[in-house]
């Protein structure tokens, strides 16, 4: 909240003063928080431009009169956008394909082989299975995947999935999955132009991606 009313209001806010209006007048939530219980010497990737690490996660939730609806996501850690995503009442790796199918024709307007991008994911069936690791090698994406004891291997993608859960999910009864598919499909619109991020100097995905490529065409006339 302090943030938008800053950065996107242009409203001179103190982050404090925001903190106690909301307090007084209810509108905080109480945010469990959890500390892993192993710690790892390992450290994640940290990319330092586009393309260079993807995240690729599942979710799922429950739908009356659908059932579970399973929702695969993949973003680029650099600039934390969404940039391929699969919602289907399956979660097979044929799923987790579609959604790198969709990542590649966004992110790469060359041959996906030309970018050797690294892809982190958890062990589980789906990324582990020959089909998708098949999928991987012909795209020329090298597959990582988190260590059991380093459950922040994987945390840049699976907070982009909890913000989509908070901000379009948790907040609709869809009743058809042609109304899930259409609302997660808003959901990650708003979310790429919109959800700003503290490690972008709260810019949004699609606005640091504009600042990236604004910099790199001033380079390039240099």
């Amino acid at each position: 909240m302090w943030a938008w009313l800053k950065f996107r209001e242009g409203r001179p806010m103190n982050r404090k003063k925001v903190y106690r209006l909301m307090k007084e007048n209810g509108l905080l939530c109480n945010v469990k928080r959890y500390k892993a219980k192993r710690k790892s010497d390992r450290r994640k990737p940290r990319p330092n431009e586009k393309n260079q690490w993807w995240g690729i996660d599942m979710t799922k939730f429950l739908v009356r009169n659908v059932g579970w609806v399973y929702l695969v996501v993949v973003i680029d850690w650099y600039t934390k956008k969404i940039i391929g995503f699969n919602v289907s009442t399956g979660c097979k790796s044929k799923e987790w394909k579609k959604a790198m199918e969709m990542a590649v024709n966004t992110a790469c307007p060359e041959v996906s082989r030309k970018y050797k991008i690294n892809l982190m994911s958890d062990n589980g069936s789906q990324p582990t299975s020959i089909a998708f690791m098949q999928e991987c090698a012909t795209l020329g994406i090298n597959q990582a995947f988190t260590s059991y004891d380093n459950p922040k291997g994987n945390a840049d993608t699976e907070r982009v999935i909890g913000t989509l859960k908070e901000e379009c999910i948790w907040l609709n009864e869809w009743k058809t999955f042609s109304e899930v598919i259409e609302g997660i499909f808003k959901g990650v619109r708003d979310y790429n132009a919109d959800h700003l991020h503290s490690a972008l100097d709260y810019l949004s995905p699609n606005e640091f991606e504009e600042k990236l490529e604004r910099k790199n065409t001033l380079k390039n006339v240099a």
